[in-house]
């Protein structure tokens, strides 16, 4: 199992329900959401929220977009067993390689390894779990079919294809597995109080030369929230059509790229732009302070 030393603070980050609204086709709307979801794995990203706002109107794609997201952050061993076929996922093979730990399955797995599965049948006192191609974890406690957990390895079984496991809380791992997919509206997003630091971007904000401290302050928290705006309407557009413009007060809004060389940078080429700055703060040890 390749293992990945857990950046902090822990980032997430929100894309509007329209972020595909200007695709041509849908080919290139999955195209889009592949870009989005290896941004997000390439700089750690724990969650992707997309969020429902009041300018979406008939361009709101959240399922397309949630569904396409969370088959890509899904080992592939996994995939027949979790997704079922739909309309949403018929072009999924159009999606890039995700790669991010969990998906590492080649070959027998060894002891105090961890692995994404699902459960698959119950054994008597076991839980079966699915996780690789051909192997399986007995987990003594009773879990539903079909639910998702991470186990780790302790020994092998008197058969060749299965090994002794527990379960293990995603965020008790310390090492970066991947990312979670949720979606929600941006009111409820940004009340519920989840987040430490909030950090708004777009071109109409502040030059982050002139807002590096602001920046770093957001990184020496515990959990970070990153959003950004959509093809047709700035964050801050968005917030006022929702009635949240207070909320440009009370949390950065930052332009992450100053002096752009193009009329317009798509979604998706701020999310890779902007995860570079803040991945490359977080690196040089901004280091978080604890809430009292």
């Amino acid at each position: 199992m390749r293992v990945v030393k857990l950046l902090k603070p822990i980032i997430d980050i929100a894309i509007p329900s329209d972020v595909i609204s200007e695709a041509p086709d849908e080919r290139e709307a999955i195209r889009k959401i592949g870009l989005i979801g290896r941004g997000a794995g390439i700089f750690q990203v724990s969650k992707i929220i997309i969020y429902k706002h009041a300018l979406a109107g008939g361009n709101d794609r959240s399922e397309l977009i949630s569904r396409n997201l969370q088959y890509l952050s899904t080992p592939p061993y996994l995939r027949k067993d979790l997704f079922k076929l739909s309309r949403e996922l018929r072009l999924a093979g159009l999606l890039p390689p995700l790669k991010t730990p969990n998906h590492a399955s080649e070959g027998r797995p060894e002891r105090g390894e961890f692995r994404d599965g699902v459960v698959i049948r119950w054994d008597g006192y076991y839980s079966i779990v699915k996780i690789g191609d051909g192997v399986y974890a007995k987990v003594p406690r009773p879990m539903p079919l079909g639910t998702r957990v991470v186990v780790q390895i302790e020994a092998p079984t008197n058969r060749e294809d299965t090994y002794r496991a527990h379960v293990v809380p995603r965020d008790k791992l310390g090492i970066y597995w991947g990312f979670d997919v949720a979606v929600m509206s941006l009111r409820e997003l940004l009340t519920s109080g989840a987040y430490d630091s909030v950090v708004f971007t777009g071109r109409e904000g502040e030059d982050i030369s002139n807002a590096m401290e602001r920046v770093i302050n957001a990184l020496r928290t515990e959990r970070l929230l990153v959003v950004f705006g959509s093809p047709r309407n700035g964050v801050d557009e968005i917030l006022r059509a929702e009635g949240l413009e207070d909320l440009l007060g009370k949390h950065p809004f930052i332009n992450f790229i100053p002096g752009q060389g193009v009329e317009t940078v798509r979604t998706e080429e701020a999310v890779i732009a902007v995860l570079s700055i803040l991945n490359l703060l977080r690196s040089l040890g901004t280091k978080p302070s604890h809430r009292t």
